[in-house]
């Protein structure tokens, strides 16, 4: 049987920093199966780039606007706006207001352990240890890998 998982607004943990996106782990890992729960924070810009795994995704936008794109087609969340994306579906997403802040819920625990270990890394210099990182947890970008 699970446990229940509760947060006192004061106990909240703070934020890891994978590359410019602020994202804090509410419910995550074995403790919150079968779903975690982030929340994200960006400035104009931001996201990742093309990308996919095997578990699905769900994005709430709660502040900002956001150009979400799943298998080529690309659309604008505003505050209010939902998206859910399926494992597997090539996805990526773009902060388009001046900030954005977004509650990403994921169904497998690979996403915050993902999201924990590339604190602090940075692009370009860190490009080789990102995509080993993104490898071992079931992430594949669709860049050129360095030479």
């Amino acid at each position: 049987m699970r446990a229940v998982h509760v947060i006192e607004s004061e106990k909240k943990p703070g934020p890891v920093n994978v590359v410019g996106e602020r994202i804090t782990i509410l419910a995550g890992g074995d403790l919150t199966k079968p779903f975690e729960v982030h929340i994200q924070e960006g400035v104009q810009g931001g996201g990742p780039p093309p990308h996919f795994h095997p578990w699905d995704e769900a994005f709430y936008v709660i502040d900002g606007q956001v150009e979400i794109t799943v298998e080529g087609k690309s659309t604008t969340i505003s505050s209010g706006g939902y998206v859910h994306i399926p494992g597997g579906a090539i996805h990526a997403y773009k902060n388009i207001s001046a900030t954005a802040k977004m509650i990403g819920v994921v169904s497998d625990p690979r996403g915050g352990r993902f999201f924990t270990a590339m604190d602090q890394l940075r692009v370009p210099e860190d490009m080789p240890r990102i995509l080993e990182i993104a490898e071992a947890h079931g992430v594949r970008f669709l860049v050129p890998k360095p030479l």
